[in-house]
């Protein structure tokens, strides 16, 4: 079976006319002509289809009528000759008027099959020559179209040219013309860097002027601010030290305090050769500052000595312990000027620990010589520390031992320092 865009399509016979513009047809008239033959060439073969598919159904019913006469000619051919001598006359009238009606089917049949066949024949003529017609029409179509697109090409690539062209003369005065703006706007810059790089240098200096003059100044309050410190440490060590004198002073005075006291020797038994005198404890005082060492010295002075009353013969051994040193300052860090000066603090540095004397008990396993009888042995004893008494040889109870009054939270055992608390 044939395509049917490539069997004859119907096409107007009458001569379109276009209208001739600057540059060829106007495009609008071409395209509306094209769409009435594309119109006129659908409605054409849609056409073209029904006829053949009428003709498709006369030939199939024409076949069908032919079958049907073979089939009875066959049938009668079988059959033999039909003779109406053995029927009725009215069957006979039947059978005639059967076989003409049916020759006068066959007949018509035929005519209108050969009428059918002509009628298509005419029309596949008409087709072919409407199709000759309508590719004529549209090959000369295509070549005008062709003819003025080369043109109109033509033209256009002309036009571009000059375009072209221009545009590079165009481009190339531009060019000069930024170039010129370009040298003007870079001589302008290089005065305006040279001018801020000269504001810039002026600047520089001043701040530095300025740095050096800031930094002198840090530098001298610096030193001020050292030097005060040094006299005030200085003043604070003076102050310490004088405490620390006073203290001594004190232990000497209890000393000497206890060494006066009166010989309670011929109530006692002799003390064996290396024994050794009771010595009194120092309770040790918190750290004092040195704004608060003197005034609790004035005040220690105006108090006065607390009575010495008859205590226990046992008594604890002294022991020398490690007093606590003060914490060492670290030193400022060398280079820093007045950051390092503002950190170093301006509290001077916290007196020794005051050191407690406790008496040596009466130890005869001890032996030593004359001498030790009346050396104190000292023993720093840190606050919160607790002694441990060692076991000792217990007196008559009419022995009378120098000691003050002891603390609320002492057993006895140790005496504290006479006008301390």
């Amino acid at each position: 079976m044939t395509d049917p865009r490539r069997d004859m399509l119907p096409m107007r016979e009458a001569q379109h006319s276009f209208d001739v513009v600057l540059r060829g047809y106007d495009r609008h008239q071409v395209a509306e002509t094209i769409e009435r033959l594309e119109a006129d060439i659908q409605v054409a073969l849609a056409d073209r289809d029904a006829a053949m598919s009428r003709s498709s159904d006369l030939a199939g019913q024409l076949s069908a009528l032919h079958g049907e006469v073979d089939q009875l000619r066959r049938k009668a051919a079988s059959s033999g000759p039909t003779t109406f001598e053995n029927l009725s006359e009215r069957i006979q009238h039947m059978l005639r008027l059967a076989e003409e009606e049916a020759a006068e089917i066959r007949r018509s049949a035929e005519q209108e099959a050969q009428a059918l066949r002509e009628h298509t024949a005419a029309e596949e003529r008409a087709m072919h020559e409407r199709h000759a017609a309508g590719q004529a029409e549209v090959d000369r179509m295509i070549a005008e179209a062709r003819q003025s697109a080369e043109q109109i090409a033509s033209k256009a690539q002309i036009r571009a040219d000059e375009l072209v062209a221009k545009a590079q003369e165009k481009v190339a005065r531009l060019d000069a013309e930024s170039q010129a703006r370009r040298a003007k706007v870079e001589e302008d810059f290089e005065i305006a860097q040279r001018a801020r790089r000269q504001e810039a240098a002026r600047l520089d200096e001043e701040r530095d002027r300025s740095s050096a003059q800031a930094a002198a100044q840090r530098v001298a309050a610096a030193e001020k601010h050292a030097t005060q410190l040094v006299s005030d440490a200085e003043a604070a060590a003076a102050a310490i030290r004088a405490v620390r004198d006073e203290l001594t002073g004190r232990l000497l005075e209890a000393r000497s305090l206890l060494e006066r006291l009166p010989d309670l020797g011929d109530r006692r038994p002799e003390p064996q050769a290396g024994s050794r005198r009771p010595a009194p404890a120092v309770r040790p005082q918190p750290t004092p500052r040195s704004s608060q060492a003197q005034p609790e010295a004035a005040r220690d002075e105006q108090r006065p000595a607390q009575p010495i009353g008859p205590v226990t013969a046992q008594q604890p051994v002294a022991r020398p312990t490690t007093a606590p040193q003060p914490a060492q300052r670290p030193e400022p860090p060398a280079g820093n000027g007045e950051a390092a000066a503002a950190r170093q603090p301006t509290r001077p540095p916290a007196p020794p620990t005051q050191p407690a004397l406790t008496p040596a008990a009466d130890a005869p396993a001890q032996h030593g010589t004359p001498d030790q009888e009346t050396t104190q042995q000292l023993r720093p004893v840190a606050l919160g520390s607790t002694a441990t008494p060692a076991p000792s040889r217990v007196d008559p109870p009419t022995l009378v031992q120098p000691a003050v009054q002891p603390d609320a939270a002492d057993t006895g055992s140790q005496p504290a320092v006479p006008g301390r608390r």
